[in-house]
């Protein structure tokens, strides 16, 4: 702005003005900061007085400069606010937190001279109250700029850290010298779950790129999961996370991820400490195709409700002899379908014929066809545990 006024208050310039009472304003600052901003009023006592109040002043004297010469700061002038921005960043300090800083030093400034202007003045009261909007409007954006670039890094780094020591894990490897090297520290127990989705609707589209719908849904799972702080590896249908114990509410993150993914969800779920990682990963992937297998509806389960539909999906002599037990049921998927919603509703005839779309006579009907075809009668009590676990067997064979 070539053709700038200098600006005054009562007479004196305003940057004049600043820079005569910078101490007394870089204290004002400060203990607005401490009053106003309760992160600020958390730091130690050598940083607030040291680097804090080195920017406050370099911040304050570039406002003096502003209103002197009409020019809004750019380039050089801002690195050290850059710089400032980077070391907030790498201590967490929350963005919001660093912005409403800048924006308490742009009033504490204005409330300064705001009593000096004469009422001939008043002009000059609005250009520096445009001046310091326009500052701050700069300030933010290379503030701003400058933090999200190391947070990137940050991110990515610990993000590599994560994903380092997950690999480690799930291999079996020397987990703690990997924790170490990655700044992270082992828990004394994980939490392991097992994930398994479907596609999503959008990913059977005509014309639509299932990759891409596939990558969306997995993005917005591992946002989810971030926030639980978990290692992931996902799959466009399943997954393993780590979380560290003890877990959140394993209903409510099921619930969150099938909401976060678009799908229905099937969640199984172990612990184990990080050497016994790779097994229990073993364990939680057998409980997703055990609840695959045996038709279990989406939720999240655990060893102990699959007990038998587990131990019946391990090969052995016995499992083979129970699973020929409804071989005769092969080619009647009437007689199977009966017999398993049966079972599901506990023996209940009636709840089975709503949920088959047929008469209770035809149900009973067909329970008798199985007991005649298997030799094992739906109706009698005894004949009852060994028909589940021959449909377990059956399921699992």
């Amino acid at each position: 702005m070539t053709d700038h006024k200098t600006l005054t208050a009562n007479g004196v310039p305003v940057d004049r003005v600043l820079l005569g009472n910078l101490g007394q304003l870089v204290d004002q600052v400060l203990d607005h900061l401490v009053e106003q901003i309760p992160l600020y009023g958390q730091l130690p006592r050598e940083e607030l007085q040291g680097d804090i109040r080195q920017i406050t002043e370099r911040t304050l004297r570039a406002f003096a400069e502003t209103f002197r010469t009409g020019v809004i700061p750019t380039g050089p002038t801002l690195e050290p606010l850059r710089e400032s921005a980077a070391r907030r960043a790498e201590e967490g300090v929350p963005l919001e937190a660093l912005l409403a800083a800048y924006h308490l030093g742009g009033r504490v400034c204005a409330d300064f001279v705001a009593g000096g202007f004469r009422p001939d003045e008043l002009p000059d009261a609005l250009a520096l109250n445009r001046l310091i909007l326009d500052f701050l409007q700069q300030v933010t954006a290379t503030v701003s700029a400058s933090y999200f670039e190391e947070r990137q890094v940050i991110t990515g780094e610990e993000q590599a850290g994560r994903q380092s020591l997950l690999t480690t894990l799930l291999d079996g490897g020397p987990a703690a010298e990997t924790a170490r090297r990655a700044g992270l520290q082992l828990p004394a127990e994980y939490v392991v779950l097992g994930l398994a989705y479907g596609a999503h609707a959008d990913e059977l589209q005509p014309g639509v790129d299932p990759k891409i719908v596939a990558r969306r849904k997995l993005r917005r799972l591992r946002l989810e999961l971030d926030r639980v702080t978990a290692m992931a590896s996902l799959s466009p249908t399943d997954g393993v996370v780590l979380l560290t114990a003890p877990a959140p509410a394993l209903e409510v993150l099921h619930t969150q991820l099938s909401k976060a993914a678009g799908v229905e969800l099937v969640l199984s779920v172990t612990t184990a400490v990080p050497d016994q990682v790779p097994a229990a990963v073993g364990l939680v992937r057998d409980l997703l195709e055990v609840v695959r297998i045996h038709h279990r509806p989406p939720g999240v389960y655990q060893l102990d409700d699959l007990v038998l539909e587990y131990q019946l999906s391990r090969p052995s002599p016995a499992r083979d002899r129970l699973a020929v037990l409804l071989q005769p049921l092969t080619d009647r998927a009437d007689l199977l379908a009966t017999l398993r919603c049966y079972l599901t509703n506990s023996r209940n005839r009636r709840q089975t014929a709503a949920d088959l779309h047929v008469h209770p006579n035809t149900v009973d009907y067909r329970l008798r066809q199985v007991g005649r075809l298997t030799g094992l009668d739906p109706a009698q009590a005894d004949h009852l545990p060994r028909l589940v676990a021959a449909l377990a067997a059956y399921d699992a064979s």
